[in-house]
């Protein structure tokens, strides 16, 4: 048996107990939120450390109780796609209604399991001056809203403005909580769009909802198996959604729908972790 690998499953242990049972007697219930216990925090850190992960981020002190959500990815099709972007006296169609491109002269549009949508424009070219940001933008917002998209958990994860062009990434909240999964980006020019990549929730609506796990219990979760001479640094821990359908490039038949319980995410000089926040399993590394 490895004694030194047993200790330290025994001390992981012993902590997310200690932590349970204060977060449980000791928390204090306001609104939406529960606050934790901050020597307990302190308790984690040091731990943390000397498996030799350094936590720079902030861990939370309180822990907004978010329910599960449905969602519900919006689904794209290939003549309403045509009426809106191409020349339909000369626009071509290859595929089937789940996976299909679409094309004319200038523009092609690619959907894969109806939900993946990949747009290239060649006449918008990309040219190294300096740009017109605000018309830029407005044709970037142009192109979302002719998709008729669901905008009102809209927000901007981020906006670069490079020679040349305008880059901008969109992404959808549900109480102020970013669901990841459902993303729209976008290189815009003075004269267009010259490429885009959307995957777009349709509707986010609540479900049940459920105690969720200290982030401090999340971080002992995902690196209670770390080998210790590798140099971990934590760089941020927040609440969030990730929806990651398992799909089929080639699925006639696919999920477009589903329940996302409330996640942990835990940002690292190495990947990001997302540990389920209701029963403290790693969903996702990446």
């Amino acid at each position: 048996m490895d004694w030194n690998r047993a200790k330290d499953i025994l001390i992981a242990m012993f902590l997310i107990i200690n932590i349970f049972l204060s977060y449980q007697l000791y928390t204090i219930s306001r609104n939406q939120y529960n606050y934790i216990n901050k020597e307990e925090l302190q308790s984690v850190v040091e731990y943390l450390n000397s498996k030799n992960v350094q936590v720079q981020a902030a861990i939370p002190d309180r822990v907004l109780i978010a329910p599960s959500i449905r969602v519900r990815y919006h689904e794209f099709e290939s003549k309403k796609l045509e009426s809106i972007f191409l020349n339909s006296g000369s626009s071509e169609l290859e595929g089937t209604a789940v996976n299909f491109t679409i094309k004319d002269d200038n523009i092609s549009i690619q959907v894969n399991n109806r939900v993946n949508l990949t747009y290239k424009n060649r006449a918008i070219t990309i040219r190294d001056h300096d740009i017109d940001e605000d018309k830029s933008l407005k044709n970037a917002y142009s192109f979302v809203n002719k998709l008729k998209l669901n905008n009102g958990n809209r927000y901007v994860i981020q906006k670069t403005v490079e020679k040349g062009y305008v880059r901008l990434i969109l992404g959808q909240q549900f109480n102020n909580i970013p669901v990841g999964g459902s993303q729209i980006e976008i290189y815009a020019t003075e004269e267009g769009v010259s490429q885009a990549t959307v995957s777009w929730f349709e509707w986010i609506k609540p479900d049940k909802k459920q105690n969720i796990t200290t982030p401090v219990i999340a971080l002992l979760k995902a690196y209670e198996d770390k080998a210790e001479q590798d140099v971990i640094v934590i760089k941020q821990i927040r609440q969030g959604y990730y929806y990651s359908p398992e799909t089929d490039n080639n699925a006639e038949d696919i999920t477009v729908e589903g329940i996302v319980s409330p996640m942990w995410v835990i940002l690292s000089d190495k990947n990001e972790i997302y540990i389920n926040a209701y029963n403290e399993n790693i969903e996702k590394t990446r």
